[in-house]
């Protein structure tokens, strides 16, 4: 497996795309942390399921309606939206010492 940086990915995306083609995997790394796995093609096969099931609007009410929903107080669902959204602002740079 090749390892590649970014900016390196960037500059040589054609030899890098070559390499998957004759089924080599390139692993893409940010500041030496692995980001993504580049890894050839291969189309789905085709399969015959015939026409998946359907159920009418009142079946399926009625399964929604048999799925225990959770109870959460108003705090918690706040809580929870606070923990998302710092989350969320979270951001991690790349920063080397010199």
């Amino acid at each position: 497996m090749q390892e590649v940086k970014i900016a390196e990915l960037r500059a040589r995306l054609g030899h890098y795309l070559r390499l998957v083609e004759k089924g080599e995997e390139v692993l893409v790394k940010d500041c030496d942390r692995p980001v993504a796995r580049l890894v050839g093609w291969v189309p789905r096969q085709k399969l015959d399921q015939g026409t998946p099931h359907r159920v009418s609007r009142e079946e399926a009410t009625k399964i929604l309606a048999s799925i225990p929903r959770p109870r959460l107080s108003r705090r918690e669902i706040q809580n929870a939206m606070r923990w998302m959204r710092e989350d969320r602002s979270k951001t991690s740079f790349c920063t080397k010492d010199k």
